[in-house]
């Protein structure tokens, strides 16, 4: 069974989880997250970053589907919008990786841009999209 977590005993093996997959090089101040667990094992992990009172950035891994569970979407959605009381969320990928499209846009993110040459990905620059969501567009309230 698939828990979530985010006791302090779990910070350094999801955050090292999270940044080796979704390309964060640097946490330059105290994150927050949410760790997928099974079998005392990180499959995947939530990093929130950049909090600034109205948007957050959310840095996203997972090793398996099976993460992608309606109540861990709205783990997500809950701890922006309601706990945090952000009025967007911004996520950020690579472009053209289409099963990180699917499921951003596929939870209610709309595509917003390209920033070119934004992920250095094994020392090769490549274009990165960014993705955002409204508080009012979320409908995992």
């Amino acid at each position: 069974m698939i828990y979530a977590v985010v006791d302090e005993t779990w910070r350094e093996s999801v955050t090292s989880f999270v940044c080796k997959r979704a390309f964060v090089y640097e946490l330059k101040e105290a994150s927050s997250f949410i760790g997928f667990v099974e079998d005392g094992k990180v499959i995947g992990g939530i990093l929130f970053t950049d909090y600034d009172g109205h948007n957050i950035y959310i840095h996203l891994a997972l090793s398996t589907p099976r993460i992608c569970q309606r109540r861990f979407i709205r783990y997500m959605f809950d701890y922006c919008f309601k706990q945090l009381r952000c009025g967007r969320i911004t996520a950020v990928t690579v472009e053209g990786k289409k099963r990180s499209e699917r499921l951003i846009k596929g939870v209610g993110f709309t595509k917003e841009g390209i920033v070119r040459k934004g992920f250095n990905m094994k020392n090769k620059y490549v274009d990165a999209a960014v993705y955002g969501m409204l508080r009012e567009e979320c409908k995992w309230l």
